[in-house]
């Protein structure tokens, strides 16, 4: 949580309303300057929820996420940001799902819905985690919605990367991937609020943080066309960014690598991109976001 409070109590509700039992919630306060804090402790005395609350210095959601995980003590972790919310049988068909695959962490569908009026956008599934991740890593796909979606065993977590700001979900992923298989439950469990000030609206972070992950992995471990592919589309992604906001010289300079490297992505890019939100809004239609 960090300068949450105008959704954290209906997060937290959301935990209490859970079908299935829940061990212990734990509150990680990226030293918030609202009435968040506040808040959590209302929570916390009402006694609703085994809750504690963990504040520290801000330093951005890996180093809160990586907080909790250190504190938690459950055979499984489960994350929720604080804007988000859960309907109430999510944990119940996630642990089950879980505990029948022996996966390594559990996803599931999520419902993408304006903060104000309710109103569901989209909705977001995924029916390869596996191939979901790695169109995710080049720009392709959707996210996964981890920071709100994802359920893992505590004895094979991972650590988010506490150097990434905007990337840190795809980074974590692509890792759990590594320790065991990644599963996805079809079914919507999860509402993921969109607002202005999100995190993944900053252009600048997304393509510092992508461009260091590449470098990092590296990505061309995934074979060269995919790597040519990845680079490409990020190039262009933040090309067509930089052209709306008008920043000319900027957007030229990135649609000159595309073209030097893989010239199609000027133009299937923004073909996924079309696609992917009418597929997401077709699949929203019939879906209501619980009221807490």
């Amino acid at each position: 949580m960090f300068n949450g409070g105008t959704w954290i109590h209906e997060a937290l509700e959301s935990v209490a309303m859970q079908t299935h039992a829940v061990h212990e919630c734990i509150v990680v306060d990226d030293g918030s300057t609202d009435q968040g804090p506040g808040i959590v402790r209302e929570v916390q005395r009402a006694g609703d929820l085994p809750l504690d609350l963990i504040t520290i210095e801000h330093g951005g959601v890996s180093v809160a996420r990586n907080t909790g995980i250190e504190a938690a003590s459950g055979h499984f972790i489960a994350l929720l940001d604080a804007d988000d919310v859960w309907w109430p049988r999510k944990l119940e068909y996630q642990v089950e799902m879980i505990q029948t695959t022996k996966a390594s962490m559990c996803t599931t569908a999520y419902a993408l819905f304006h903060s104000d009026s309710r109103r569901v956008r989209g909705v977001v599934s995924a029916r390869r985690p596996d191939r979901a991740v790695r169109r995710w890593l080049a720009l392709e796909g959707n996210g996964l919605g981890i920071s709100s979606t994802a359920i893992f065993r505590r004895s094979e977590i991972e650590r988010f990367d506490s150097g990434a700001s905007i990337g840190e979900d795809v980074e974590f992923a692509l890792r759990m991937q590594e320790v065991g298989e990644l599963v996805t439950h079809r079914r919507v469990l999860v509402g993921v609020r969109t607002h202005e000030g999100q995190a993944h609206r900053h252009l600048g972070n997304l393509a510092t943080d992508l461009e260091r992950l590449y470098e990092q992995m590296p990505i061309e471990r995934l074979g060269l066309r995919c790597a040519r592919r990845c680079r490409s589309n990020l190039d262009a992604h933040v090309g067509y960014s930089l052209l709306i906001r008008g920043h000319l010289v900027g957007a030229a300079r990135r649609f000159a690598k595309v073209l030097k490297r893989d010239p199609r992505r000027l133009i299937t890019l923004p073909a996924y991109a079309l696609g992917r939100r009418l597929v997401r809004r077709s699949r929203g239609w019939f879906v209501k976001v619980p009221i807490y």
